[in-house]
Protein backbone atom coordinates (compact mmCIF):
# COMPACT_ATOMS: atom_id res chain seq x y z
CA UNK A 1 0.00 0.00 0.00
CA UNK A 2 1.28 3.37 -0.96
CA UNK A 3 1.26 5.91 1.89
CA UNK A 4 0.18 9.38 0.94
CA UNK A 5 -0.19 12.52 2.97
CA UNK A 6 -3.99 12.14 3.25
CA UNK A 7 -3.57 8.59 4.61
CA UNK A 8 -1.24 10.03 7.20
CA UNK A 9 -3.80 12.73 8.09
CA UNK A 10 -6.56 10.13 8.47
CA UNK A 11 -4.45 8.08 10.86
CA UNK A 12 -3.40 11.19 12.80
CA UNK A 13 -7.02 12.34 13.17
CA UNK A 14 -8.14 8.90 14.37
CA UNK A 15 -5.38 8.80 16.98
CA UNK A 16 -6.26 12.31 18.16
CA UNK A 17 -9.96 11.45 18.43
CA UNK A 18 -9.30 8.32 20.46
CA UNK A 19 -6.97 10.17 22.84
CA UNK A 20 -9.41 12.98 23.63
CA UNK A 21 -11.61 12.98 26.71
CA UNK A 22 -15.35 12.71 26.15
CA UNK A 23 -17.58 15.65 27.13
CA UNK A 24 -19.35 13.47 29.71
CA UNK A 25 -16.06 12.82 31.50
CA UNK A 26 -15.17 16.52 31.47
CA UNK A 27 -18.54 17.45 33.01
CA UNK A 28 -18.41 14.62 35.53
CA UNK A 29 -21.50 12.91 34.09
CA UNK A 30 -19.94 9.52 33.62
CA UNK A 31 -20.37 8.35 37.21
CA UNK A 32 -17.64 7.32 39.61
CA UNK A 33 -16.08 3.90 39.68
CA UNK A 34 -15.98 1.99 42.90
CA UNK A 35 -19.05 3.64 44.39
CA UNK A 36 -21.65 1.06 45.35
CA UNK A 37 -25.30 1.41 44.44
CA UNK A 38 -24.87 3.06 41.07
CA UNK A 39 -24.35 1.70 37.59
CA UNK A 40 -23.73 3.24 34.17
CA UNK A 41 -26.62 3.02 31.71
CA UNK A 42 -26.34 1.76 28.15
CA UNK A 43 -26.99 4.47 25.62
CA UNK A 44 -30.21 3.26 23.98
CA UNK A 45 -31.88 1.25 26.73
CA UNK A 46 -34.87 2.42 28.73
CA UNK A 47 -34.41 1.37 32.35
CA UNK A 48 -36.80 -1.25 33.72
CA UNK A 49 -35.99 -1.10 37.44
CA UNK A 50 -34.29 1.16 39.94
CA UNK A 51 -33.87 4.91 39.82
CA UNK A 52 -31.96 6.67 37.04
CA UNK A 53 -30.56 10.16 36.67
CA UNK A 54 -31.88 11.69 33.47
CA UNK A 55 -29.66 14.56 32.37
CA UNK A 56 -30.80 16.75 29.49
CA UNK A 57 -33.07 13.95 28.27
CA UNK A 58 -30.50 11.13 28.46
CA UNK A 59 -30.30 8.38 31.05
CA UNK A 60 -26.93 8.43 32.76
CA UNK A 61 -26.54 6.62 36.09
CA UNK A 62 -28.72 4.02 37.79
CA UNK A 63 -29.20 3.89 41.58
CA UNK A 64 -30.85 1.36 43.87
CA UNK A 65 -32.79 3.90 45.96
CA UNK A 66 -34.50 7.19 45.18
CA UNK A 67 -32.60 8.92 48.01
CA UNK A 68 -29.23 7.99 46.48
CA UNK A 69 -30.39 9.13 43.05
CA UNK A 70 -31.66 12.43 44.45
CA UNK A 71 -28.38 12.96 46.31
CA UNK A 72 -26.40 12.32 43.12
CA UNK A 73 -28.68 14.65 41.17
CA UNK A 74 -28.28 17.43 43.73
CA UNK A 75 -24.49 17.10 43.69
CA UNK A 76 -24.54 17.38 39.92
CA UNK A 77 -26.99 20.29 39.95
CA UNK A 78 -24.77 22.19 42.43
CA UNK A 79 -21.77 21.82 40.12
CA UNK A 80 -23.69 22.51 36.91
CA UNK A 81 -26.92 24.44 37.63
CA UNK A 82 -27.66 24.90 33.92
CA UNK A 83 -28.33 21.17 33.44
CA UNK A 84 -31.85 19.79 33.42
CA UNK A 85 -31.74 16.88 35.90
CA UNK A 86 -34.55 14.43 36.68
CA UNK A 87 -34.74 11.27 38.78
CA UNK A 88 -36.58 8.63 36.75
CA UNK A 89 -38.44 5.89 38.64
CA UNK A 90 -38.32 2.97 36.21
CA UNK A 91 -40.97 0.89 37.98
CA UNK A 92 -43.56 3.68 38.14
CA UNK A 93 -42.32 5.36 34.94
CA UNK A 94 -42.34 8.80 36.52
CA UNK A 95 -39.80 11.63 36.58
CA UNK A 96 -39.04 14.01 39.44
CA UNK A 97 -37.28 17.29 38.73
CA UNK A 98 -34.13 17.90 40.78
CA UNK A 99 -33.88 21.54 41.80
CA UNK A 100 -31.52 23.39 44.12
CA UNK A 101 -34.39 24.72 46.26
CA UNK A 102 -34.85 21.25 47.86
Amino acid sequence: MRVTWWNYLDVAMQQKASASVSPCHRLGLSGRRGVTGQQQMSINLTPTDGYVLEIDGKYKTEYQTSEDALKGGLELKKKFPFLQVYVYDAKERTRTLVSLSE
